[in-house]
């Protein structure tokens, strides 16, 4: 699952990345706040 994880999903807060080893409190994080999660796409237009 991790490594699926590290290739096809990505994270994101208040519209920046969030790297493996960010914390809560360097992303300034509060109750209530979301976390965006996108599927890494891959690929062209057939």
């Amino acid at each position: 699952f991790r490594i699926y994880c590290s290739l096809q999903i990505r994270f994101r807060f208040d519209g920046q990345p969030i790297n493996e080893t960010d914390t809560p409190a360097q992303l300034e994080m509060e109750d209530e706040d979301t976390i965006d999660v996108f599927q890494q796409q891959t690929g062209g237009v057939y």
